[in-house]
């Protein structure tokens, strides 16, 4: 526990110690070399190392890459699909590869859309104060959700979401409840919601089911926008999801010591069509004994809610501040939606040439010329 609470402190300096070596990095900032693979585009673990002026630390297993400082790591898996950032686990969109000549490579999704975000959120483009907090309890109604002996999903996200509501009020932040009873709520309803609220930022809270010995909080955000695919209104705010992810995911954890699942990105509708940043919180596992029954429990739920309380302020605070310098690194593109195709004018009917027979000999002679004789 006291580890975790170490790591996350230094989750909440991290925008202000990566900020001195951003400024160092523009200084003294080389061109940053491409590698295409397979048409994807990578950046070399050195140039990512060399930029955060990070130094590299050796591991005991030659799979596990690790560079950092006295305030924080980044691990990378070679394996596996994971990079570690200050003690938490983040799943990356491609897994990390080796160069011809035996260089370490990121993708740029994952740089520009995941590592960079997280570790300066004062840097992303579409930054903005936030000013309303959208609380999605998942499910409800004659939709239950996950269901044990020990947890009913509908009525434990409620708890929750209720609860966090009151707690976020304290806080100075206005609250929007998608829902506050028991009732039937389709996405698109939540959706709206968010779309509706000014300034907003939208957090769905569920819970998770599976083998009976798997446990763990797991943060979602929406799968980032790839070269070459259909951009989607999430997409014009894949920095910020992942640093609220993030935010959230790092300070659930270390107010609930719970297992980490880790932060994750996937292509829930829901969080596809929100047009602001959002984040899928799994507070835990319905169908795991433990974590279930700590679930229904109103202690454990007390540190729930501090824990997302804490990753909102954390990144209100970080995502309002505007940053006096720019960073050389590759810039994430704009995104730009494609056009509503326009409704097809509504065909023009096919003239009867009966019909048209019979309008000629029903038209009106025209008026004649002299006027009529009065009769007497």
């Amino acid at each position: 526990m006291k580890l975790r609470a170490v790591l996350s402190a230094c989750i909440l300096l991290l925008p202000a110690l990566i900020t001195g070596m951003s400024a160092r990095a523009q200084e003294t900032a080389a061109e940053w070399a491409v590698t295409t693979i397979n048409e994807r585009e990578y950046y070399s673990l050195e140039q990512l190392r060399s930029f955060y002026k990070l130094r590299p630390i050796d591991t005991a297993s030659p799979h596990l890459h690790t560079i950092g400082n006295s305030s924080f790591r980044l691990v990378f898996n070679t394996q596996s699909m994971e990079l570690i950032v200050a003690g938490y686990r983040c799943r990356l969109s491609h897994p990390i590869i080796k160069s011809n000549n035996g260089e370490l490579l990121i993708s740029k999704t994952d740089f520009v859309k995941l590592i960079d975000p997280i570790l300066r959120p004062t840097y992303i483009a579409e930054r903005r104060e936030v000013r309303t907090v959208v609380i999605d309890p998942g499910h409800g109604g004659s939709d239950p959700g996950n269901k044990s002996e020990w947890l009913c999903e509908a009525d434990c996200t409620l708890n929750i979401a209720l609860a966090l509501a009151r707690e976020l009020e304290k806080r100075g932040l206005h609250v929007i409840l998608t829902r506050n009873t028991d009732q039937d709520l389709a996405d698109a309803e939540r959706v709206r919601t968010a779309r509706e609220a000014p300034a907003a930022i939208f957090i769905s809270l569920h819970v998770n089911s599976g083998r009976s010995d798997i446990r763990g909080i797991e943060t979602y955000t929406a799968a980032p926008l790839e070269p070459n695919s259909r951009a989607l209104e999430a997409h014009r705010h894949d920095a910020a999801n992942i640093a609220l992810a993030f935010a959230l995911h790092s300070h659930v954890l270390n107010s609930t010591n719970a297992a980490d699942g880790a932060c994750r990105r996937s292509h829930y509708s829901l969080l596809n069509t929100v047009n602001c940043p959002a984040a899928l919180v799994q507070v835990g596992y319905a169908t795991h004994k433990q974590e279930a029954s700590a679930l229904a429990g109103n202690d454990y739920r007390a540190e729930l809610v501090t824990g997302l309380a804490d990753g909102i302020a954390a990144f209100c605070s970080a995502i309002s501040v505007k940053a006096e310098l720019k960073p050389s690194r590759p810039e994430e593109e704009a995104v730009t939606l494609p056009a509503p195709k326009p409704k097809p004018a509504a065909p023009t009917p096919k003239k009867d040439d009966k019909s048209n027979k019979n309008k000629k000999q029903n038209k009106r002679k025209p008026t004649p010329t002299k006027p009529r004789r009065r009769r007497r």
